[in-house]
């Protein structure tokens, strides 16, 4: 050993048992800001980022639970289970992917119903699961929703939507599509009973839903900076179906959220004739 050698101090020793690790999900980075946040923090704030303000997904029955008051709450439509009846299949089965979204999620499909009060107000809300294969709108979707309007009609109720989907479920080809005139219908029901229909536009709101029913709130409320469009390009169903379709000029500026759609004067209260 030489005389430096001697001269510094010993090299630290780590002990050979267990190292440790931070525990996942201790902490969150917001998406808009890029901020590190402690996990607990960000859901006391009702997943809102404390620093900018940006808005977080919500799972389905996290955003119920915050919006609905705990008692006297009750499912509609939880009984309506999706099926396969185009034997649909691409790189998986749809039933497989049926399957895997009911195990990761709980959900057995994209939309919850419930029928609760808001601070003793009693309302119908629907909800989408983005978790569920991206919220996508399919028949269970659709008969969901519609039976939710019913549920508010009958008891003469105000309907809410919250919206965070993708679009149409390509699996279900034309059964998808068909969703959009039925659910518009049961919106106009609504309308001719003189029942409020409100719908929150929360991140993302996107093709056949933004497309139908979505922006037909008589009061539309949208988180900030939620992306919310419909494509300008045909969707995959359509040009397989070969639906003749419109394609609106692009709009530069990059992607359509709900902060330009407010500047742009597409999010609006509309009002009865």
């Amino acid at each position: 050993m030489s005389w430096l050698q001697k001269l510094l101090p010993p090299k630290i020793k780590r002990s050979e048992g267990v190292k440790k690790s931070i525990p996942e999900g201790l902490w969150s980075k917001c998406p808009a800001c890029e901020a590190v946040l402690y996990s607990t923090d960000l859901e006391n704030n009702q997943n809102v980022c404390p620093k900018c303000g940006h808005h977080h997904r919500l799972r389905a029955r996290a955003r119920l639970d915050l919006l609905l008051d705990p008692e006297g709450r009750f499912e509609i439509g939880a009984e309506v289970i999706p099926v396969d009846p185009l034997k649909f299949k691409d790189s998986k089965r749809y039933l497989d992917r049926l399957a895997a979204a009911n195990e990761d999620t709980g959900e057995a499909d994209a939309m919850v119903v419930m029928q609760g009060a808001i601070k003793t107000v009693q309302v119908v809300v629907a909800c989408f699961e983005f978790e569920f294969l991206g919220g996508s709108m399919g028949s269970v979707v659709g008969e969901r929703f519609v039976r939710g309007v019913r549920a508010a009609i009958e008891q003469q109720l105000p309907f809410i939507c919250i919206t965070a989907t993708g679009g149409a479920r390509m699996q279900e080809g034309l059964f998808s599509l068909m969703q959009m005139a039925k659910t518009t219908a049961a919106v106009t029901l609504l309308g001719k009973q003189q029942l409020p229909f409100i719908t929150l536009l929360t991140d993302p709101t996107m093709g056949g839903v933004s497309a139908s029913f979505a922006f037909m709130g008589d009061v539309v409320i949208a988180e900030p900076g939620a992306l919310n469009r419909h494509d300008r390009r045909p969707s995959p169903i359509a040009r397989q179906a070969r639906i003749p379709y419109y394609a609106a000029p692009a709009r530069p500026g990059g992607a359509m959220t709900t902060r330009r759609a407010l500047r742009d004067m597409l999010l609006w209260r509309r009002r009865r004739p």
